[in-house]
């Protein structure tokens, strides 16, 4: 294992990131020759070469794929035992990122953070709230190690689990002349302007689905970046638009948004929480995980 070593290996993957051996030189604080020898070295070892260079351009070669693959994973396991030792030193008392989309991040993962804090009072949470299409990134990098937000798609690198269920459902002002009907029809919901969220949310993947399947197609006033933004617009009397329940609690206790009636609403969804299956979760995130599945059970 003489050339087999992990310095050499994290040049490699620098490297391979960033596909310029100048470049990993500059992150790496080491002269082109130096990186250029390190992985020499390692060609040698394994006997295959693991870049190719074509015209300036430097590409991987099918070993340097395989290698560049393992060599996260092997990297992601040492971030792994590091931490783990590092939360039995210190009785637990580690860091936790969780990472939410939008929704789940503002409404759902907060109610379930004092109860956390209770049991890890020392423990130093943060709680990233992004785009569905970033947590999912996030997830397939390796940047967050667990992950709370809609039907994540299923996938043979992650592991989701609901949790709680996700109810969409069709609000409007409280003097809206819809309000107070029963079983409205969706034809008469859509002579009014809609309001959706941008694209890449979750929530709009499934109101755009849910009115496919009926071939209908909503008038899409203005588009949003934000559930909170959407709240404030219906409440204005800007348009409708279909939300998740759990983030109209307040506004439906005082009465400025209600709920719709409408034929084929609410959509059940849920809520899950997700990991990579590639990278064991540390205790931390193992305990906040366990506590979501049991608000399943119970």
């Amino acid at each position: 294992m003489e050339y087999l070593n992990l310095r050499r290996l994290d040049v490699f993957r620098v490297v391979a990131r960033h596909m310029s051996f100048s470049r990993a030189a500059e992150e790496l604080y080491l002269s082109q020759p130096a990186v250029s020898q390190h992985i020499r070295q390692l060609e040698e070892y394994f006997g295959v070469k693991l870049f190719e260079q074509s015209g300036k351009q430097v590409m991987l070669t099918e070993a340097g794929h395989y290698l560049k693959e393992s060599a996260e994973h092997i990297f992601g396991e040492i971030e792994h035992v590091l931490q783990t030792l590092e939360d039995i030193r210190t009785k637990r008392q580690g860091s936790l990122t969780i990472t939410a989309d939008t929704s789940a991040g503002a409404y759902v993962v907060p109610p379930f953070l004092n109860t956390f804090y209770h049991a890890h009072p020392h423990a130093l949470v943060k709680l990233e709230v992004v785009n569905r299409s970033i947590v999912l990134q996030k997830l397939f990098r390796g940047e967050t190690e667990i992950a709370v937000m809609g039907y994540p798609k299923r996938s043979p690198y992650l592991e989701a689990e609901p949790f709680m269920d996700n109810r969409l459902v069709c609000i409007a002002p409280a003097h809206h002349p819809l309000v107070g009907r029963t079983s409205i029809p969706l034809t008469d919901v859509l002579k009014e302007p809609f309001l959706m969220r941008e694209k890449g949310s979750g929530t709009r993947k499934t109101v755009e689905r849910f009115f496919e399947e009926r071939q209908l197609t909503p008038y899409v006033r203005m588009e949003l970046g934000s559930i909170a933004a959407i709240k404030e617009a219906v409440i204005a009397g800007v348009g409708l638009s279909i939300v998740s329940e759990a983030a109209i609690v307040l506004e439906k206790k005082s009465g400025v948004l209600q709920v719709l009636d409408v034929e084929g609403l609410p959509i059940i969804r849920k809520w899950y929480v997700v990991h990579a299956l590639a990278k064991p979760l540390s205790p931390l995130a193992a305990h906040f995980r366990n506590l979501l599945i049991q608000h399943e059970h119970a």
